[in-house]
């Protein structure tokens, strides 16, 4: 007799995703995404790094290159500030040679720097100092005699056009002049800070106490106040020190009363 097994229908749970579950992969996506975002923004981020201190090694190559082509450092005229007495004007008496002056006639620079059309115009308050003042305007007038020499010059061709900016003085129908900053990877000018010149050199003793660890002078360019452009950095081994605000775009910040140099500045070299 043949036998007979009843088969029973089997029963399933419904298929789907519990509210636990869809958090947690919310939760897992939500992770996976800022992780992306971290790494991308550090990508970025560095890549601007490179990019900005790429500038500054050409531009402290070019002026190496411009050193070596005149057989001696770079000097600039310094004003007084902090108390430190201005250097002497040139002459024959003393000797001195300013190849960078406060107000320069050698270059296109001339007394319409304080005039000139935003962003070249004040700026307020301390962090990012006006471009109208003297950090600003002996970089432009730097920079344009990189240009004047053949071989600092063929470095200075390496900089990428893109980095370039003129500067044009303000007014209606105003003619562009010649004189150019390098912006950084966020499109703030890259400064100058210049060394003074050597010390109780040409007949003339400075004090002891105006006296910088390189044997210079304690500058303007080094020295001045936060709310006049300075940083109060100190060049090495009488090296032109080439700065970029850095990230924030602020060359100094601010805690309280005191000024100190931006913490993300980058430079031709440690100062």
């Amino acid at each position: 007799m043949a036998m007979h097994t009843n088969v029973q229908p089997s029963t399933s749970r419904a298929s789907g995703f519990t509210l636990l579950e869809m958090l947690v992969v919310i939760g897992i996506i939500a992770l996976l995404a800022s992780l992306v975002l971290a790494v991308s923004g550090s990508v970025i981020r560095a890549s601007e790094e490179r990019s900005t201190k790429n500038s500054l090694e050409l531009l402290n190559a070019a002026t190496e290159e411009y050193e070596r082509t005149l057989d001696r450092r770079l000097t600039y005229q310094s004003t007084a500030t902090l108390g430190f007495p201005i250097d002497p004007l040139p002459t024959t008496a003393n000797g001195l040679r300013y190849d960078i002056l406060s107000a320069p006639a050698t270059s296109p620079i001339n007394s319409q720097w304080n005039t000139l059309a935003a962003p070249y115009s004040a700026v307020t308050g301390p962090g990012l100092p006006s471009y109208s003042v003297r950090p600003f305007q002996r970089t432009a007038h730097l920079i344009w005699a990189l240009t004047q020499s053949p071989t600092s010059a063929a470095i200075m061709q390496k900089i990428p056009d893109s980095v370039f900016r003129g500067v044009r003085p303000a007014g209606t129908g105003a003619v562009p002049t010649t004189v150019r900053h390098v912006v950084d990877a966020w499109d703030t000018p890259i400064i100058a800070i210049f060394p003074g010149r050597e010390a109780n050199s040409n007949g003339i003793v400075d004090p002891a106490t105006n006296i910088d660890a390189d044997g210079t002078i304690k500058s303007d360019s080094e020295w001045a106040t936060a709310q006049n452009g300075g940083m109060q950095l100190s060049c090495k081994n009488r090296k032109i020190l080439w700065v970029s605000a850095g990230n924030d775009s602020r060359f100094i910040t601010q805690s309280g009363s005191n000024y100190t140099a931006s913490t993300d500045n980058l430079y031709s070299y440690e100062p």
